[in-house]
């Protein structure tokens, strides 16, 4: 009898440490899919907020101070993805969502600066034009007047010469 109750006590035991441990698993594997997806939002924000600022770039804007925070949200991602190699899935998570607002503010920076440099070149167009315009509008003025000058003077110096008759 001694036998039956300790192998019922061990396989009580086993039975209980294995439903433990089964109850558990959910909640590790969620906790490392939340951290895995959230490291998964933080690449493709960084991704997009890289996208935007190379765009402004283009477009002209400065993009320095940008640069720098989307400098330190990559950062943060690289020691997010680091955490989560080695296993540490709440660093991770905390990582991965400390980059993420950096990201998004760096994206809607971009998009304003990119914009704002549109406009600034669509002025210095326009600036341009009106510039020259009104260059050659001084420039044949000029010429007209000039032209003008001239031919009064011309005119007033061969009105006041005296015909002279050339004799052979």
């Amino acid at each position: 009898m001694l036998k039956h109750t300790r192998f019922f006590v061990v396989t009580l035991f086993v039975f209980l440490a294995l439903g433990f441990c089964l109850n558990s698993e959910p909640r590790v594997f969620s906790q490392v899919d939340q951290a895995s997806s959230k490291l998964q939002t933080a690449n493709v924000a960084v991704d997009q907020a890289f996208n935007a600022v190379f765009d402004a770039e283009k477009a002209g804007a400065n993009v320095s101070s940008l640069l720098t925070q989307l400098n330190v949200a990559a950062d943060d991602v690289a020691q997010a993805e680091n955490a989560y190699r080695t296993g540490d899935s709440n660093t991770a998570a905390v990582q991965a969502d400390s980059a993420l607002p950096i990201a998004q503010q760096v994206m809607t920076e971009a998009q304003d600066a990119k914009q704002n440099a549109s406009i600034s070149q669509q002025n210095t167009f326009w600036s341009t034009i009106s510039l020259t315009v009104i260059g050659v509008i001084v420039f044949v003025l000029a010429l007209f007047l000039g032209w003008r000058w001239v031919k009064r003077s011309y005119i007033s110096r061969l009105s006041e010469a005296k015909p002279t008759v050339n004799t052979q």
